[in-house]
């Protein structure tokens, strides 16, 4: 019997083995406030501009926290990845490794995305319908253009179509095409929408052009722009938050009072022995 579980064991080891991975890793932030409540805190994975009163802001060890782990002036756009009631988990990359930290949502303004976007035009949305389907490579190697959402000012990123990439979009014979939305803007063309595809995740493609031959992209600093508005308020150098001196200041007042008790007592030795 021992024998059998073991093979039988074995075998359902190899088959998960052989099952491709198709769902992504969620990130998680290296905070022990999260981690104590990871269960009370809800996903987002969108970015926001910061947009602090006092023109910066402030990321903290935990909501509502004293330790200061990074600050960051208005206009810098940081990825809330959980929400903890209205405060948000920023991880920021760098050099020199990863900064978390919780910062008030009210302090944040969020990047117009392709969440956005669906808020805003959904009901326009149709479903996609082999629209793609027909689409020849003007030559052998085109590079597509991948936007947040239609008319983003600029694409996101681009693309090396490779022919696994194209048969994606296009969908085969055998397995149905990436696209699952298509919206028409106002002068009549076709955009389709990607949830996943081979790792690249919530793009658009400009089903009537997706190389971009001749699109001209927007110049306008957002960022500047909503400076401007007064959606944002104007970046200044952060400063510290007062809290942030006490430690040090305890610090000093310990280093000074030992340095008088020493002082003291030696100066007291040194009398008796005269």
């Amino acid at each position: 019997m021992k024998r059998v579980l073991t093979c039988a064991l074995t075998l359902v080891m190899l088959l998960t083995l052989s099952v491709p991975a198709f769902a992504d890793i969620v990130w998680e932030p290296d905070n022990s406030f999260y981690e104590k409540h990871r269960g009370e805190c809800t996903y987002i994975g969108r970015g926001y501009y910061a947009n602090g009163p006092d023109g910066f802001v402030t990321l903290y060890d935990a909501p509502n926290g004293s330790i200061v782990e990074g600050q960051y002036q208005n206009g810098n756009t940081l990825w809330v990845y959980y929400q903890y009631w209205n405060w948000g988990c920023i991880t920021v990359f760098g050099d020199e490794g990863q900064v978390n930290g919780w910062v008030p949502m009210s302090d944040l303004y969020l990047v117009y995305d392709h969440i956005s976007f669906e808020e805003e035009y959904g009901d326009q949305f149709r479903g996609y319908n082999g629209e793609f389907a027909d689409y020849v490579c003007q030559q052998d190697e085109e590079t597509f253009w991948l936007w947040e959402y239609p008319h983003a000012g600029e694409p996101k990123e681009t693309l090396p179509m490779r022919q696994e990439f194209l048969d994606a979009l296009r969908g085969t014979e055998n397995t149905p095409s990436y696209i699952s939305k298509v919206y028409t803007d106002e002068n009549g063309l076709n955009w389709g929408y990607v949830g996943y595809m081979y790792g690249i995740r919530n793009f658009w493609i400009l089903l009537d052009n997706p190389t971009g031959d001749g699109i001209m992209t927007s110049c306008i600093d957002k960022v500047d722009d909503l400076i401007y508005s007064g959606v944002l308020t104007a970046p200044q150098e952060p400063v510290l938050p007062t809290q942030s001196y006490i430690p040090y200041i305890l610090v000093a007042v310990v280093v000074g009072a030992t340095g008088g008790i020493l002082i003291y007592f030696y100066g007291k030795k040194r009398k008796s022995t005269d």
